[in-house]
C-alpha cells in the first residue's frame, strides 16, 4: 500500500485573484519579499547596489522582465532607488517604509531656517531661492501687457476685482483647468495673491486650532510653518518617488483620523516628483474611507512639460473637486513679484472661503488680475512656459551630472526647479549650512522641509541658480564639517 502524502498547499482563490488583479506573480512577490526582508534585517546596507537585472535573472533562472518588475515594485514602495545607467540601490529611507511617525515629532515651528529662505534672494548665488532668474522671465510680454492696461479707464485699473476676482481671469483659469481634465467653472474659482495666500484662505476657512492634518515629508516649508502657526497637530507621511507612502498614510488615518492632507500632485517641492495614477486613485479611496479632504498645491504645475502629463495625475482631475481643493499659481512662471494664484473648490467650500476672505483681504486687486488675464489670453504664456521647460531640463541635467560626479545622490525627475540632493551618508546638512552661513552664503538644507533623521544629509538645489562656485563651497563645507566632527 502506497504511502499517503499530504496535498501540497495551494494558494487560496482570493490571493490568486488579488495577485492577478495587480499583475503580480509568485516569482515577482518572492523577489520583492526577499529583498524587503534583507533590507529590514540589515543584511543589505543603505546605499548598497543590487545585482543587475540580468545577473539577478540568471542567478534565479527567471526572465529579466520578472526581475525588473520586482525592482520597480520595490522602488515604488520606497525600498530601492533607481539610478539611470547605474542600476538599483537601497534607498536612504528604506528601513522606515511603513513605519508611522509620532504625532509629537511636529510640535512647534522651526524658524531658524525657513525665515532666511524667504529672504534668500539677499544672499549671493541664489541656490536656496524658490524662484527662477529674472532673465528667464518674459519681461517683453509683461511690459507690453502693462502698456495695454494703462489705456484702460482708471476706475477699472485701480479698483477691486470683486470678492472672487476678475471674471475674465477666472474664465481663463477655468479653460486651463478644463484642458487638464478639471471641470471647474468660473463660479468655483477664487483668484488670490499667489499660492501662499490661497493656502492661508483654505487653512483659515476650514481648520481650527487643535485639528490634526497630514503633511508630506519632505514638504514645502510654507506648508509646515503655516499649519503649525495655525495651532494644528501635524503628522508627516513619507514622500516617495511617485507620491506619499500609502501604507503609512493608511496607518496614520486609522490611528489619528486627520481632517485633511496637504500634498502636491505635480513637481512637489522640494523633490520635483509627481503623483502616479495608481497612488492618486488610492489616495482618493483613503480620503473617502476616513472622511478626509485633500489640499493639492499645484504651484509648480505649469513647469511640467506637456509630454509628461500622461504619466502623472492631478487629484482634482480624478475627484472633480468633491474632496479635493486645488491651489494654483502663476508666480513661478511670471515672476515672484507677480503675486497671482487661485483656489478651485466645490461650491459649498467656496462659500466658506469667500466668507473668510471678506474679513481678510476683502477683494482681489484688479490690476494683477487684468495683467495675468492679458498674459494668459493675449500674451505668449504657453510659449514662455515651453521655453522654461527646455531651460529647466537642460540646467537640471547639467546640475545632476555635476552632483553625481562629486559622489552625491539625487533623483533624476527630468523636470522641475529643484534637485533634492543627499550630500552623502553621515553628512549633516545642518553643519554644512552653518559653515556656509558664517561665510555669508545660504543653502536650503533639509531642516526647512523635513523632520526625519534620515533626511539630515539632504539639501534642495535650485537648478537654474546653482553654479560650480556654489558646488565647490558646499564640498568645502562638507570637508570642514567632517574635520570638525
Amino acid at each position: 500500500m502506497s504511502a499517503t502524502h499530504p496535498a501540497k498547499p495551494q494558494p487560496t482563490r482570493q490571493k490568486t485573484a488579488a495577485a492577478a488583479a495587480h499583475g503580480a506573480s509568485p516569482l515577482l512577490d518572492q523577489i520583492f519579499d526577499d529583498i524587503k526582508g534583507r533590507i529590514e534585517q540589515m543584511s543589505l546596507e543603505i546605499g548598497e547596489r543590487l545585482p543587475s537585472v540580468r545577473a539577478m535573472a540568471a542567478s534565479r533562472g527567471i526572465s529579466n522582465e520578472t526581475v525588473l518588475r520586482a525592482y520597480d515594485k520595490l522602488t515604488a514602495a520606497g525600498y530601492l532607488q533607481a539610478r539611470r545607467g547605474s542600476g538599483f540601490y537601497v534607498a536612504q529611507g528604506a528601513r522606515q517604509v511603513g513605519k508611522a511617525a509620532a504625532l509629537e515629532a511636529w510640535s512647534r515651528p522651526s524658524t531658524t531656517y525657513w525665515e532666511r529662505l524667504v529672504q534668500a534672494d539677499r544672499f549671493p548665488g541664489g541656490s536656496a531661492t524658490g524662484s527662477l532668474p529674472a532673465d528667464w522671465m518674459d519681461a517683453k510680454s509683461v511690459s507690453a501687457a502693462l502698456q495695454v492696461l494703462a489705456a484702460h479707464p482708471r476706475n477699472e485699473l485701480f479698483g477691486y476685482a470683486g470678492s472672487q476676482g476678475g471674471l475674465p481671469l477666472r474664465e481663463a483659469i477655468s479653460a486651463r483647468l478644463g484642458a487638464a481634465g478639471i471641470e471647474a467653472g468660473p463660479e468655483r474659482i477664487v483668484t488670490t495673491a499667489g499660492a501662499s495666500d490661497a493656502l492661508h484662505l483654505v487653512v483659515w476657512s476650514f481648520l481650527a486650532p487643535g485639528k490634526t492634518v497630514v503633511v508630506e515629508d519632505p514638504a514645502p516649508f510654507i506648508h509646515i510653518q503655516r499649519l503649525l502657526a495655525s495651532g494644528l497637530n501635524l503628522l508627516h507621511v513619507r514622500r516617495q518617488e511617485d507620491g506619499p507612502d500609502l501604507e503609512q498614510l493608511a496607518e496614520l488615518c486609522e490611528k489619528h483620523r486627520p481632517s485633511a492632507i496637504f500634498c502636491s500632485s505635480i513637481l512637489q517641492n522640494p523633490t520635483s516628483t509627481s503623483l502616479s495614477m495608481r497612488k492618486a486613485h488610492q489616495m482618493l479611496k483613503l480620503a473617502e474611507q476616513y472622511d478626509m479632504w485633500i489640499v493639492d498645491d499645484d504651484t509648480y504645475g505649469d513647469l511640467l512639460p506637456r509630454s509628461r502629463l500622461g504619466a502623472v495625475a492631478r487629484l482634482a482631475a480624478l475627484d472633480q473637486l468633491e474632496r479635493v481643493i486645488h491651489i494654483g499659481s502663476f508666480s513661478k512662471t511670471l515672476g515672484p513679484g507677480v503675486r497671482s494664484g487661485f483656489v478651485a473648490a466645490s461650491s459649498e467650500r467656496l462659500e466658506r472661503i469667500l466668507l473668510m476672505r471678506s474679513v481678510s483681504s476683502i477683494q482681489a486687486p484688479a490690476l494683477t488680475d487684468q495683467l495675468v488675464h492679458h498674459l494668459l489670453v493675449q500674451g505668449d504664456y504657453e510659449r514662455h512656459c515651453e521655453r522654461l521647460h527646455k531651460q529647466l531640463a537642460q540646467a537640471g541635467k547639467a546640475l545632476l551630472d555635476k552632483v553625481r560626479a562629486r559622489g552625491w545622490e539625487a533623483l533624476d525627475t527630468g523636470s522641475g526647479m529643484y534637485l533634492w540632493v543627499s550630500l552623502g551618508q553621515g553628512v549633516k546638512a545642518r553643519a554644512v549650512w552653518s559653515t556656509l552661513f558664517a561665510q555669508g552664503e545660504l543653502i536650503a538644507n533639509a531642516e526647512a522641509f523635513s523632520y526625519r533623521a534620515e533626511m539630515a544629509s539632504f539639501v534642495r538645489l535650485n537648478v537654474a541658480r546653482t553654479d560650480d562656485r556654489m558646488l565647490d563651497l558646499i564640498a568645502q563645507a562638507i570637508e570642514a564639517s567632517s574635520k570638525a566632527a
